[in-house]
């Protein structure tokens, strides 16, 4: 194909929502997905890059987040200020992150500026400083939230459980003072170069820009990165066996409660019909079986809820709850009686019924800004959903049958399959899994 730019459109002849992802590709051969519209002076931008926190060297564990905060903490000619003054006078936003899986860019602007505000993306991506300062900084913030974590029981709670079901995969691993003291400019340039290709590159862009000037805008940002390749990833993970009780003892008056069981990739076939089943369980707010059970009738906790947790490498239902040490026992087995109802029983017509119109009827309100709208279509890009899948959404959910939901609900809500962690002095519990 000649370089100039060629682009494919896809309309819904079901449109729910009438969002419009056309598929571009730049002059120099990079694909988009864009959703033009001006109704709104402004532009979202959104990238991602496979290869995050589970492929970092082993003892340096941490430095992909380091090295994506550092892109904007100084580039080519301006330091760290200089370049954050020069974000505020362009009254856009600019930010890199990690995943265990990724790196991502995230970008707004208003239209008025945005050549501007993609010359900084471009600078950043291309011309980060590292320099020394900034660096010490966020090392030093690095150490203080180590000495923290240990008295924080999200930290806890989690580390126990990824520990339990993750033994021995990169998902277990945490930062060390020595994985941070490792981090130096060396090691984030090597991230940089490993990560930043056109291998894995995904772009979604939103709001007033036409196909024309967004695929020059893709090039200006994204023209020079070379074709690399794609980064190794870490193994699949095989589950550990549930272990039925884990408890970390924690000074406070109330305890957290994580419980997590095997789940699905979202390619899987049940991946629609899991959303319904789930939000029966514990993903539909006051509507749910556990919110119902354990705080409406019984008043034993805060919260609760549960709801599907997807790695690039492993799959897993994770719920939560929080309350009194008192109650934690009731809580906990209230929980698992109401799973193993849902199990034995199925759920009923009218759950489904209840669960589809919700599922269906909210989803508008996910889509009611450019911001909102980036966030789910750059989503569905990185999971591998076809280009007009925002459009049929609510079409499958729609199809999702009582026999689909119990299906489901049989293959993946039997508590016994359940790991139950406990962070805070829980009374009258007696753990399988160490304190």
């Amino acid at each position: 194909m000649a370089p100039a730019l060629a682009q494919t459109q896809t309309e819904s002849a079901a449109s729910r929502h009438d969002v419009n992802v056309q598929r571009i590709v730049s002059p120099s051969g990079i694909e988009a997905w864009l959703v033009s519209d001006s109704t709104v002076p402004m532009v979202v931008l959104r990238a991602f890059w496979r290869g995050g926190s589970a492929i970092e060297p082993v003892g340096a564990v941490g430095v992909t987040g380091v090295m994506t905060d550092m892109l904007t903490e100084g580039s080519g000619a301006m330091n760290a200020n200089a370049f954050k003054e020069r974000l505020q006078d362009l009254n856009m936003s600019l930010s890199f992150g990690a995943s265990w899986d990724g790196v991502g860019m995230s970008l707004t602007t208003l239209s008025e500026n945005r050549d501007a505000a993609f010359e900084m993306a471009r600078m950043a991506l291309y011309e980060p400083r590292f320099d020394a300062e900034p660096l010490a900084r966020i090392k030093r913030q690095m150490l203080v939230g180590l000495r923290t974590r240990e008295t924080n029981p999200s930290y806890l709670a989690n580390l126990a459980l990824d520990q339990a079901l993750y033994a021995g995969h990169p998902y277990a691993r945490r930062t060390s003072r020595e994985s941070v003291d490792a981090i130096n400019r060396a090691a984030l340039q090597e991230r940089h170069t490993a990560l930043f290709n056109r291998a894995t590159l995904q772009i979604t862009i939103v709001g007033d820009i036409s196909s024309e000037d967004a695929a020059r805008a893709v090039d200006t940002i994204f023209g020079a990165l070379p074709a690399g390749a794609r980064p190794p990833e870490p193994a699949d993970v095989t589950l550990s066996a549930p272990t039925p009780l884990i408890v970390r003892t924690l000074p406070q008056p109330q305890s957290l409660v994580l419980f997590a069981g095997p789940g699905i990739q979202d390619e899987d076939p049940d991946w629609i019909p899991l959303a319904v089943a789930n939000y029966i369980l514990g993903g539909g707010g006051f509507s749910s079986r556990l919110m119902d059970q354990v705080r409406e009738q019984r008043g034993l906790v805060y919260g609760i809820g549960t709801g599907p947790s997807v790695r690039e490498h492993s799959a897993i239902i994770r719920g939560s709850a929080q309350t009194e040490n008192g109650d934690v026992r009731e809580a906990i087995e209230v929980t698992r009686a109401e799973m193993a109802r849902l199990y034995r029983d199925g759920a009923t017509q009218a759950e489904v019924n209840d669960a589809i119109t919700y599922l269906t009827g909210s989803f508008a309100l996910d889509l009611d800004s450019n911001v909102k709208i980036a966030g789910v279509v750059h989503g569905y890009q990185a999971a591998g959903r076809d280009i007009d899948y925002i459009n049929h959404r609510n079409d499958l959910i729609r199809a999702v049958t009582l026999e689909d939901v119990n299906r489901v609900v049989r293959r993946l809500f039997n508590p016994d399959a359940y790991t139950f962690v406990v962070v805070g002095q829980p009374e009258g519990l007696q753990a399988s899994g160490g304190n």
